[in-house]
């Protein structure tokens, strides 16, 4: 078991539909909670539980944007890739600025 942290800014001109889209993915998946910074509007967390290292991999190469998640089929079924990816329109600097991390229980 794990939890994925994913961090990303929202540019203020995109906010509605970020807010629609996140909505959506909360929809579709119950294991994620979504956070916005209180002292940083805008800001935006994603906590994620529960999900496998493939998932995770799958996950991360979609939101920046690598070709390997092609590699990956099922990985997560029933996902689009493209509306994944669509967050990087969002976020000044693209891609490149959606940070993602994995982390594993202390043992």
């Amino acid at each position: 078991m794990c939890i994925v942290f994913v961090e990303y800014r929202i540019d203020a001109s995109y906010r509605l539909p970020y807010l629609e889209w996140s909505q959506r993915l909360r929809d579709d998946f119950p294991q994620v909670e979504m956070y916005e910074g209180t002292d940083q509007p805008g800001l935006f967390v994603e906590l994620w539980s529960g999900l496998s290292d493939e998932q995770y991999r799958f996950m991360r190469a979609v939101r920046n944007r690598k070709d390997e998640y092609a590699a990956e089929p099922g990985a997560w079924d029933g996902i689009d890739p493209e509306r994944w990816a669509s967050l990087g329109q969002w976020v000044p600097g693209g891609c490149a600025k959606i940070h993602i991390w994995q982390f594993q229980k202390v043992k």
